[in-house]
């Protein structure tokens, strides 16, 4: 029993250590990723949570916490990340969003775009990015949802964040993507309108952009789109 307390304890001061270094914006990266790559395992699940749902525990260390856990394949570790896609914290929030769509299991990602709705906008962001590279089609409606919800504005200006939806819908694809980038390429924010762009060029495989200006190439991929039925 002793020899057992023994293995355990020196288990977790490791796996404490690899956490702190992970955490430590000072240490060289290699170090950093050796000690996060180490986090990944599944006998880590409950420390990982424990650490994560610990609110004295620092920012940094929880942050590292959370996703470790989206490299994690367990049943544990996935009911903990949705979990925490519902935490008071939101940079819990934002690491929850992206350790599941590191996760790549189409099966949350209707969880994840509910954080499209999020009270705070890098939560938002963090939705967005996750859902492309879940890549569920079924997800666009609602990036296309958020992309027109007036919360994403500030007295009628277009807030920074609209981009990232645009941005996750063109990397999601599919003949599904067509319309909301074609709708896009309209929009009074050109950061928006060029997302859209490069949107349209994930989807097709190939640029309009050689020779031509931003509106000339806005107007090809019109044009391309409604050929395709967009």
């Amino acid at each position: 029993m002793t020899t057992l307390l023994l293995a355990v304890g020196l288990a977790l001061a490791g796996l404490a250590e690899d956490v702190e270094t992970a955490a430590d914006a000072e240490q060289p990266t290699d170090t950093r990723q050796a000690a996060f790559g180490r986090l990944h395992a599944e006998e880590h699940t409950g420390a990982l949570v424990k650490i994560a749902k610990d609110a004295d525990t620092t920012p940094a260390k929880r942050w590292v916490a959370v996703r470790a856990l989206g490299k994690n394949e367990s049943v544990a570790a996935r009911d903990a990340l949705i979990e925490f896609l519902a935490s008071d914290n939101a940079p819990v929030r934002i690491a929850a969003c992206l350790a599941l769509g590191e996760r790549g299991d189409r099966a949350l990602s209707g969880r994840v775009a509910a954080r499209l709705e999020d009270k705070a906008l890098l939560v938002r962001h963090a939705a967005a990015d996750a859902l492309g590279q879940l890549r569920d089609p079924g997800t666009i409606p609602d990036l296309a949802r958020a992309l027109e919800d007036p919360s994403n504005h500030y007295r009628g200006t277009s807030m920074w964040v609209r981009r990232h939806f645009v941005e996750a819908i063109g990397s999601i694809g599919g003949d599904g993507a067509i319309a909301p980038l074609k709708k896009a390429l309209d929009d009074g924010d050109q950061d928006v309108a060029q997302a859209a762009v490069k949107g349209f060029e994930k989807v097709a495989g190939f640029s309009y952009g050689e020779g031509r200006s931003d509106a000339e190439e806005q107007e090809a991929w019109r044009r391309w789109a409604s050929q395709r039925g967009g």
